[in-house]
């Protein structure tokens, strides 16, 4: 196996692109109608969720759905 890059000068081709900001990743394209989600876990790493309530969540402004277990078959 022979390693074209050890030992030399190497240019990334999309180095000018990330220095000047210029470069598009993943999180950089939108679709009309994209919508995005969080994952919301306990705080506690053994905690027992009794009870969940998304009224307030559900009244914010974007919010398009919530998912709970409750959802999960």
């Amino acid at each position: 196996m022979t390693y074209k890059h050890i030992g030399k000068n190497f240019t990334p081709p999309d180095i000018e692109a990330k220095v000047t900001g210029a470069a598009r990743y993943a999180e950089d394209f939108k679709k009309e109608g994209m919508v995005f989600a969080r994952l919301l876990t306990s705080p506690l790493p053994a905690g027992r969720i009794v009870s969940i309530d998304t009224s307030e969540a559900e009244a914010m402004e974007g919010v398009v759905g919530i998912l709970t277990t409750a959802d999960l078959p």
